[in-house]
């Protein structure tokens, strides 16, 4: 017997270790997250069952738990994307958080370990005018579709999930019309709150352009975007087929005009180089992105996320 369970006990090459012990479950880790925001709601850590030594990122600045939204906070949504994956322990919250009583987008996660949160990234995006998505807070919903449990057919397995959304930011990264990654017809992306695939409209850049998320890409669109870098995927959950990643895309604008693949002239919207982080959900069925969550907000040009491996650029677990 103890033959049988050494190879299921040894370390990978690259890993902590290849057997992961789950000993906070999806319903376990999903009350984390509301004691979490309840905590921030109320401005008082000691709702949450945080470690000592938590770290704490806000806008991929490192602070003490306090500092930030937690001084300013006046409220939140009563409901969110809730993403959670109990091989990693690591759980996530898309919604809207209130800052003196004005909206902002908000991603959190948040990684527990001997039943204390011990790490907490957030991504707050607030309108400060820059060009970019801010939908109507008061017309924000969530897809259900993220919560689905597939059927046994329609899942893959972890690897081949995260390889499909690294494809999608493949395909983002020097868009030039080329897609590497596999679309469903019907797939959708929501950015902070508002459909940039469907719809038209005042506010929706993109989805003015073109319907839907690969006939957007194949007129490359996106060509500002230099690169998608740090990238990291620290939850994934096989049976609902959900992949949480985040990241950095940088738009160098070296340029202020580019041509689609179909001949239009795009003019960039920012004339300087900056990056934007974010965080992305992806429900992938059947092996296909069908729809999309991101939330981001500018930062500095090359600005570093603190959990990402510098050497590395990317990476799967962290």
């Amino acid at each position: 017997m103890a033959l049988l369970a050494s190879p299921a006990m040894a370390q990978a090459p690259g890993h902590r270790s290849a057997y992961a012990a789950i000993t906070c479950d999806r319903a376990c880790l999903i009350g984390d997250l509301h004691r979490y925001m309840d905590a921030l709601v109320h401005k008082d850590p000691r709702r949450a069952p945080l470690a000592r030594g938590v770290v704490f990122t806000e806008n991929d600045v490192v602070m003490p738990i306090g500092e930030g939204l937690w001084g300013t906070v006046s409220g939140a949504s009563d409901k969110g994307l809730e993403l959670a994956d109990p091989q990693t322990g690591q759980a996530a919250w898309f919604g809207l958080v209130y800052e003196h009583g004005q909206p902002a987008y908000y991603a959190m996660r948040l990684r527990v370990e001997d039943g204390r949160i011990c790490e907490v990234e957030t991504v707050v995006d607030r309108q400060t005018g820059l060009p970019a998505p801010f939908g109507p807070p008061d017309r924000y919903t969530h897809d259900p579709a993220f919560a689905e449990v597939l059927p046994p057919d329609e899942r893959k397995p972890r690897e081949r999930l995260r390889a499909v959304a690294d494809s999608y930011f493949d395909t983002v990264e020097l868009n030039d019309g080329t897609v590497f990654a596999p679309f469903d017809p019907d797939c959708g992306r929501t950015e902070n709150g508002i459909s940039t695939t469907a719809g038209g409209g005042a506010g929706t850049g993109a989805a003015n352009i073109a319907q839907g998320c690969e006939a957007q890409f194949r007129l490359g669109i996106y060509r500002i975007n230099k690169r998608v870098r740090d990238r990291r995927y620290p939850l994934i959950d096989e049976e609902r087929g959900v992949v949480l990643a985040s990241g950095f895309f940088d738009h160098a604008n070296t340029f202020d005009s580019y041509k689609t693949t179909d001949g239009r002239t795009m003019k960039t919207a920012l004339k300087w180089p900056n990056s934007i982080s974010l965080m992305e959900a992806f429900k992938i069925r059947d092996g296909k992105i069908w729809r999309i969550e991101a939330i981001f907000t500018y930062v500095p040009y090359f600005m570093h996320n603190p959990w990402a491996a510098p050497e590395a650029g990317q990476r799967a677990d962290r």
